[in-house]
């Protein structure tokens, strides 16, 4: 099944629907609200896809490279699993997001090669905003935990 992601680009999801608020047109300024109740597995994708957009903004890369650096963006928070970030790679390509194109390895077979698209700067900025959001009512959380514990 498919849903669209914040920048209204199609994406496959296993066993389930549309998903909260279903079909949204949501871009760089529009409401991401919907986003709020994203299960886990939601919320590690939209950490992989934001960190693989800011690896591609840094660099262009291919899927080993991005593997890595994506990893380190998201530290111990959690596995990066290396079939998750070709299968997110694949979808961005799919929606415009990223492009790619093949490149003469400097020891072994041609490589892939991901760039990102001006189209994939504004998903960019959604996600910031939707983590910005979800960071703020976090840091919110932490700190009435610790006001009721004093």
């Amino acid at each position: 099944m498919n849903a669209d992601g914040p920048g209204g680009y199609q994406r496959r999801r296993r066993g389930r629907g549309a998903g909260p608020g279903g079909p949204s047109q949501r871009g760089a300024g529009a409401d991401t609200s919907a986003l709020a109740g994203a299960g886990i597995g939601e919320q590690k994708r939209s950490l992989i896809e934001t960190a693989l957009l800011i690896s591609l903004i840094e660099e262009s890369g291919h899927g080993y490279a991005l593997i890595e650096r994506v990893q380190q963006l998201v530290g111990d928070q959690l596995y990066v699993d290396p079939a998750s970030v070709y299968r997110i790679l694949r979808l961005l390509e799919e929606a415009g997001m990223v492009s790619s194109s093949w490149e003469a390895g400097t020891a072994g077979p041609q490589r892939r090669t991901y760039t990102v698209e001006p189209s994939g700067r504004e998903l960019l900025n959604s996600w910031a905003n939707v983590l910005a959001e979800r960071g703020n009512t976090l840091l919110e959380l932490s700190r009435l935990a610790r006001e009721r514990l004093a």
